[in-house]
């Protein structure tokens, strides 16, 4: 018997749709492993203007509080934690946070960043979403807020869809939604393997239309980003030759002539600045279907 085909309404489409998009992606090492976090780690964030990080982190908290969520006494996980500056001010507000990252360096500053009053309230995991046991854990809807805020340990439905079955009421996630240029990322791809790089377009989309297959109604917004970065020749090479091979050290060697002389090529005053923009989506929903944000669906 021939099994139907899921209609665009059934969260089985989108999960195909997904599925698809990162079938079309271009395959490389990039963001989803530890070591590239890892080599990201020291100087990760610092890039930005703080005040400017400052203001992202308040003005989410504010829309999470907006629409009902209420932090003392709750419980949060946050996936993908990174250093730490949302799970700390979680803490802040009196959550007590599970704040999970696949990269043991960016766990180790978490630790020394948010400070041994803060500690008290967090509990640092170093783990890979996508083989984490929430049951093993006990995670398994456990947790007033899940929180993935651009993370790519969602990168999959699947990874996605582990986000409601850890939340008991609560979800966030922020990614991008719609292509991301990133020059610099894409003159050494051509550079390493002579073609182009399929540009990054993104899962926001794909997680809001499963979301809302599957019974949810997210509150859903979209802005445009940009920020500017600048190294030195050393440090991007660094960063690329692991970015583009991961723990494979001779890859590491074989690429880095490649990237250097390539950046030598734009290089002012031996640093070479990159800007990346991009638009991102964020969407809260409810897992309980009690109404409100994240009600039932119909």
């Amino acid at each position: 018997m021939q099994q139907a085909t899921a209609t665009i309404n059934q969260p089985e489409f989108w999960e195909k749709q997904w599925e698809s998009l990162n079938a079309a992606a271009t395959p490389f090492s990039g963001y989803g492993l530890a070591a590239v976090w890892n080599a990201m780690a020291p100087q990760y964030g610092r890039h930005h203007d703080l005040g400017d990080i400052d203001d992202r982190i308040e003005a989410t908290l504010e829309r999470l509080e907006s629409g009902g969520l209420s932090f003392e006494n709750t419980r949060v996980l946050d996936v993908g934690c990174g250093p730490g500056r949302y799970a700390a001010a979680f803490a802040r507000r009196g959550a007590r946070v599970v704040a999970v990252d696949i990269s043991e360096k960016m766990i180790e500053r978490l630790r020394i960043e948010v400070g041994p009053d803060l500690l008290g309230r967090i509990t640092p995991l170093v783990a890979d979403w996508k083989t984490l046991d929430l049951v093993r854990h006990d995670f398994a809807g456990s947790f007033d807020l899940v929180f993935a805020n651009m993370t790519p340990a969602i990168a999959t439905p699947g990874s996605f869809e582990k986000l409601m079955r850890a939340s008991r009421r609560w979800c966030w996630f922020r990614a991008w939604a719609g292509p991301r240029e990133n020059p610099l990322q894409e003159r050494l791809y051509r550079a390493i393997h002579g073609t182009e790089q399929r540009r990054f377009s993104g899962n926001f989309i794909c997680a809001w239309n499963l979301a809302c297959t599957s019974g949810y109604v997210p509150d859903c917004t979209f802005e445009t980003i940009r920020w500017k970065e600048k190294k030195t020749i050393g440090a991007w090479s660094d960063f690329y030759a692991v970015f583009f091979s991961g723990d494979d050290a001779s890859r590491q060697a074989a690429i880095r002539p490649v990237i250097e002389e390539s950046l030598r090529e734009i290089a002012i005053d031996g640093e070479i600045e990159n800007a990346v923009c991009g638009r991102i989506g964020a969407m809260l929903w409810t897992v309980d279907r009690t109404g409100g944000t994240g009600g039932e669906w119909y």
